[in-house]
């Protein structure tokens, strides 16, 4: 008895559904709030860009100042981690925690 009030719920429940999705749907065509133009209205045609107007490439780097770019950026990273290195070996010293601070 159980198998029929269960299915006879799903022959309910379905076309109730059905019913929500096309009302749901009843107020379109509409796009953000805005409605669509009529079916009849043509676009304006496409505006082209002008591709004579388009600025040359820039020139392509040589590969030795490339290079020397790499050495330079390397050298610097080198001295940023012994720089971070010799901050970590230091001592920490903590301060008195009777001393107020002057906020």
């Amino acid at each position: 008895m159980a198998g029929r009030v269960g299915r006879a719920g799903v022959g309910v429940i379905l076309p109730l559904l059905g019913a929500c999705a096309l009302a749901a749907c009843a107020g379109l065509p509409s796009v953000g709030g805005r409605p669509l133009p009529p079916e009849g209205s043509q676009a304006a045609e496409p505006i082209y860009r002008d591709l004579a107007d388009i600025p040359a490439p820039p020139s392509i780097t040589p590969p030795d100042v490339n290079q020397g770019m790499i050495e330079a950026l390397t050298a610097d990273r080198a001295k940023t981690a012994q720089a971070a290195e010799d901050l970590r070996r230091q001592p920490f010293d903590q301060p008195d925690p009777a001393t107020k601070l002057g906020f």
